[in-house]
């Protein structure tokens, strides 16, 4: 056999079960690993920046906990300013980052909301928004959504999540703000769709305005 051609095949034959090799030792990486562990550590690092960081953020507990008041709507208050009064939990709060301030008023549990809106995870996963890109007023159309809403047996509940009911009744019409929610006040243990279970929540979120319901007949009996 010529000299240069037993070569050449011997080289080949090296380059293949190399390359074999290599492929059976290569692994995908579970993006998801490790995750309530990552977004318990990631939920902690936000909770020590807000905490350091009164002005540019506001943290606010979560509204259905009990502060002394007995009007529905009004359990969440604020712990931005003084550490003391921190839940013990990090899980207990959402964590706003104020990016534009808002001058209109504040929307009340029982009114309906417009809103823009970006959900990412902690990964930078985005599993759901209501306008690409930059957010411009002039070509998104913004999102209307209820407080509450009706049951078929009459009973109003709530029509977002605990992480957002908690934050709407803190903002302003006009307010663009960067909210994060623990995945207790979000959808905890139970996945969706595009949302594992145990994740944190990341909302760049903007309340366009608050719309007042004109009696108890016009609740939605949906999100809309």
């Amino acid at each position: 056999m010529n000299k240069n051609l037993f070569w050449l095949i011997a080289l080949s034959f090296a380059l293949s079960f190399g390359f074999a090799s290599c492929a059976e030792d290569t692994t995908v990486e579970d993006p998801y690993a490790n995750w309530e562990v990552r977004n318990d550590r990631y939920l902690d690092s936000i909770a020590d920046v807000a905490r350091t960081h009164p002005g540019e953020w506001e943290i606010y507990r979560n509204y259905k906990i009990a502060d002394g008041s007995t009007t529905p709507g009004l359990g969440g208050s604020s712990v931005s300013t003084n550490p003391f009064e921190t839940p013990p939990s990090a899980n207990d709060s959402v964590y706003m980052k104020i990016l534009e301030p808002g001058t209109g008023i504040t929307p009340l549990f029982t009114d309906s909301v417009s809103v823009y809106y970006r959900g990412k995870l902690i990964n930078g996963t985005v599993f759901d928004q209501n306008y690409t890109g930059d957010l411009d007023e002039e070509i998104h159309v913004p999102s209307h959504l209820a407080m509450q809403t009706k049951r078929t047996d009459g009973q109003l509940v709530d029509g977002l999540i605990v992480g957002w009911m908690t934050a709407l009744q803190h903002m302003k019409e006009g307010q663009r703000v960067e909210l994060y929610i623990p995945a207790d006040l979000a959808y905890g243990e139970s996945s969706q769709s595009s949302i594992p279970a145990n994740s944190m929540l990341i909302f760049d979120l903007k309340l366009e305005k608050v719309i007042h319901p004109k009696g108890i007949e016009n609740y939605s009996l949906k999100v809309k």
